[in-house]
């Protein structure tokens, strides 16, 4: 959202109150306070009222001077738009170094970038953010993502508005040559029929992708300029239809206040109806928009209604002129105080950040907007131009200090030294696996109190990060249907995995054992997406996931295909959410886990029929504390972030090795590799097993090939000494016999 682009004769104030409403729908609802659950609409109304002032600035230019100057456009644009954005962005860099921690802040130091460079919103589709997932530790610069939308359209909307004007210019000449020009010739119209047809187009087109991309890919559609076009274009129509009115006319109150009135309660519907589970933007922003249309139509006449004096009082005028700044400092003031803290906030709390937000927005408006707008050094348009380098190199440059500054003073977090095994390990620890002795050592180690390692890999300030590489198949883009090979590219025989990022977490693991054992390797995994056949809901909706049904059916014909040599599958339980079953929703714990024990059985079955063989690679635990945030906050010891599993996960990953064992679908066990007994390590030697609660990182993935490649079959022990204890046979399948194994 975007600062009132004009304070002159032509500010409305009914449209300066809508502002005032909006932002406090967008602030109440982050906050928490009051029944908005669907306060984030807020945020479409601003793009409708900035659709609309901006067209209408854009057109008044045109009828006065026949033309559109760009460059006066974007140094109007500069001088509104980036000083408050780019104050509150170096302020957010620096507390995020203060008081994230070096876990969250080099991401929220990178997001800083994205957003001084108005690309917050592809930075977050790309990401897979979920914009109300709060427990998950949002980035506090997330709120940019609408002020890109807003600065992608206004990159591409002027140049056809001049496109139009030029196009109706040359027609006006063509027509004008058969007759003398004298200087009593009329001056040319400004084309709003043409304008007017251009931007139906657009909304109409993006709205019909909206609605597409929401029931497809609803977070990559949040955060989508093209998703979200057709509300700006929707405000500027409404600016054009005004513009066609001959002036401010007037038309009976019976019409005014029912239009007015039906508006903003359209909006004020959508604040107190629409939740976090609505499928949004879609067909669903159409209520918060036509409603803010309508009220934006209603005061563009001469009949004040009584919205209209509503919307003019003086406290929701100078809520208002704050707006904009409001806008830019509740998120950060919301999730880092949060974050720090590491817990809900209190009531007071909230209401205390809600008024130091309004007290940084009026001196942001006070001290930074209006001098800045007002500058006459910088009226003429190039040096409001020169503002665009000159922000975006003093952001970047704030948070490279910032990180750096960091990783100067958090990179290590603990004093200790790494965790090792001891000489006699095999006796001493009671396995001949040198990956689960030291899993064991270290879990003896957290309980004997042991210092954190000083050197962990990954370091804390790249935890975060450490994803596996999917080489250009990343099929959280639906559109993507592409096979990379990888592993031994000239190898004949093939492997496949097949699952969500479960799967996509032993990529690491399963590179160097395809390398070694000359495997061509293909990797089929989609987050959030269990490939057990029976339809999934979308995360926090009751909407079948059926982008996930498209994945996995494509991805069943790739493995019947190539008939690989063997296929891996690996994935969360896909307990949790709910299924589809007849069309019928089920959340019902115990009746969801029966129909995804039927469709992991039907997988199973029809992947042992495709490969020559097949194998469940059991889940990783679940932890019930992320020891990330907990190393972070530089324990005394590693006793402090020792966890468990959560039971719930456990049983529902027994359940999956007990569906293998019924198809008989060999399965590797994978809990030893994380937890002993009862223990989950924060710490495995040195390294950070976890990326977060339930994803392992690429380091630790890495450590274990070795261990994997063994029971997998594919790679021999290094050691020829049997491990004492009766060991799960898990290089065997249906069919029997042992795998073939590399030296």
């Amino acid at each position: 959202m975007s600062p009132s682009p004009a304070r002159a004769t032509h500010l409305r104030t009914d449209v300066q109150g809508l502002r005032a409403v909006a932002v406090v729908t967008v602030v109440l609802g982050h906050l928490g306070l009051g029944p908005l659950t669907g306060g984030f609409v807020g945020v479409d109304v601003f793009f409708v009222v900035s659709g609309f002032l901006i067209t209408q600035l854009m057109l008044r230019e045109v009828a006065r001077t026949g033309g559109l100057s760009l460059t006066d456009f974007y140094a109007r644009r500069a001088r509104r738009i980036l000083p408050a954005a780019s104050l509150v962005l170096v302020a957010t860099a620096v507390a995020s170094a203060l008081w994230l921690g070096p876990l969250r802040a080099p991401e929220a130091f990178v997001d800083v970038v994205w957003a001084a460079a108005f690309a917050a919103n592809v930075r977050f589709a790309e990401r897979g953010t979920d914009y109300f997932a709060l427990d998950l530790s949002p980035s506090p610069v997330q709120h940019y993502w609408s002020l890109a939308v807003e600065e992608q359209f206004y990159v591409v909307w002027p140049l056809l508005l001049l496109a139009v004007v030029l196009l109706a210019r040359r027609r006006h000449r063509a027509r004008a040559s058969d007759r003398a020009a004298g200087p009593d010739q009329p001056a040319q119209p400004v084309p709003l029929g043409a304008l007017a047809g251009v931007l139906v187009v657009v909304a109409a087109a993006s709205l019909a992708w909206s609605a597409h991309r929401t029931g497809e890919t609803p977070t990559a559609a949040y955060f989508s300029s093209l998703t979200r076009a057709w509300e700006l274009a929707l405000g500027a129509l409404g600016a054009v239809a005004v513009a066609a009115w001959p002036a401010r006319r007037t038309l009976p109150r019976a019409v005014v206040e029912p239009l007015a009135l039906a508006g903003l309660a359209a909006v004020g519907w959508a604040c107190l109806r629409l939740t976090p589970a609505t499928p949004f933007p879609g067909t669903a922003a159409l209520v918060p928009v036509l409603g803010t249309l309508a009220v934006l139509l209603a005061g563009a006449t001469a009949t004040r209604s009584l919205v209209d004096r509503a919307l003019s009082l003086r406290a929701l005028q100078l809520l208002g002129g704050w707006s904009y700044s409001i806008y830019l400092w509740h998120w950060p003031l919301v999730v880092i105080p949060s974050v720090h803290v590491d817990r809900a906030l209190t009531l007071g709390e909230k209401i205390a950040l809600a008024g130091l937000t309004l007290l940084l927005a009026a001196l942001t408006t006070r001290l930074v907007e209006d001098p800045v707008r007002r500058a006459r050094g910088l009226a003429l348009p190039w040096r409001g131009l020169v503002l665009y380098p000159t922000t975006l190199a003093l952001v970047v440059s704030s948070a490279v200090a910032a990180g750096a500054y960091v990783q100067r003073t958090q990179g290590e977090v603990g004093r200790g030294a790494a965790i090792t095994l001891p000489d006699d390990w095999r006796r001493e620890l009671g396995t001949d696996d040198p990956a689960t002795a030291l899993v064991r050592a270290s879990a003896r180690a957290s309980r004997e109190g042991r210092a954190v390692p000083r050197r962990l890999s990954p370091p804390l300030t790249r935890l975060l990060d450490s994803t596996a590489d999917l080489a250009g198949c990343d099929y959280r883009d639906d559109t993507n249907r592409e096979l990379c090979p990888r592993g031994d590219q000239d190898a004949e025989r093939t492997v496949v995995l097949l699952g969500d990022s479960h799967a996509r977490h032993w990529i690491p693991a399963l590179e160097p054992i395809a390398e070694q054992a000359g495997y061509r390797a293909y990797y089929l995994a989609k987050p959030q997406c269990v490939p057990w056949l029976v339809t999934s809901l979308r995360g926090g909706t009751t909407e079948p996931f059926t982008a996930c049904d498209d994945f996995k059916r494509w991805a069943l014909e790739q493995v019947e295909r190539l008939q690989p040599d063997l296929v891996v599958v690996s994935s969360s339980p896909g307990t949790s959410r709910g299924v589809l079953v007849d069309g019928e929703v089920v959340d019902d714990p115990e009746e969801t886990a029966r129909a995804v024990r039927r469709g992991t059985t039907a997988l199973l079955e029809r992947l042992d029929a495709a490969a020559g063989r097949t194998v469940l690679l059991a889940d990783v635990p679940i932890l019930a504390d992320d020891p990330g945030p907990c190393l972070s906050s530089r324990p005394r010891s590693l006793r402090a972030c020792l966890t468990h599993e959560r039971p719930d996960h456990r049983a529902a990953a027994a359940a999956q090795v007990r569906a293998a064992d019924a198809v008989g679908v060999a399965s590797v066990r994978t809990r030893q590799w994380f937890c002993a007994g009862d223990d989950c390590p924060a710490v495995v030697g040195s390294t950070v097993p976890y990326r977060d609660g339930g994803h392992v990182t690429t380091q630790y993935a890495e450590q274990l090939a070795r261990p994997l490649g063994v029971s997998l079959g594919l790679l021999r022990r290094r050691s020829s000494r049997s491990a004492p204890g009766r060991r799960r046979c898990s290089a065997t399948g249906r069919r029997g016999g042992p795998a073939p194994a590399a030296p």
